[in-house]
């Protein structure tokens, strides 16, 4: 299903590349490509961090400083 959700992203990126012209559905560029891959992993890592941080206040709360 993830890889559903990317090819509609791409085909976004795509139909995005010069409003008004004719969009035609092909391979993403290497740029689109680039684009939808730094987005992801600042998505991963943005994630990572909220559950470091949550991991963190879970430990905290059974500590005796608090």
């Amino acid at each position: 299903m993830k890889a559903t959700n990317h090819a509609v992203e791409v085909t976004k990126l795509a139909s995005a590349r010069e409003p008004g012209s004719k969009t035609i559905y092909g391979q993403p560029t290497a740029e689109e490509i680039s684009r939808l891959t730094f987005a992801k992993l600042r998505d991963i890592r943005f994630h990572a961090q909220e559950l470091r941080n949550q991991f963190a206040r879970l430990l905290n709360r059974g500590s005796s400083l608090e």
